[in-house]
């Protein structure tokens, strides 16, 4: 188990750190998967900024989801 954080993760770190313990992976675990350094994930759950577009698609296929819920799309613009 990780250290708590310091600071209250922002909804978009809280929403990134509820999806990948869902799949059970330690952030070391899935930095490997994607190729980020942990610090960096951990920086992500911590202020919600988050990575390009790469990063992005390698991420939704590690955690099995759709880039939409990723990126917490509830509707497409036409």
């Amino acid at each position: 188990m990780g250290r708590k954080p310091k600071t209250r993760r922002n909804s978009y770190g809280a929403w990134l750190h509820l999806l990948r313990t869902e799949k059970g992976l330690s952030q070391d675990a899935l930095c490997e998967i994607i190729g980020v350094p942990q610090s960096t994930w951990a920086y992500w759950e911590r202020t919600g900024k988050f990575a390009g577009r790469d990063v992005i698609v390698k991420t939704a296929k590690a955690l099995n989801v759709p880039v939409e819920k990723l990126l917490r799309v509830d509707h497409v613009e036409k």
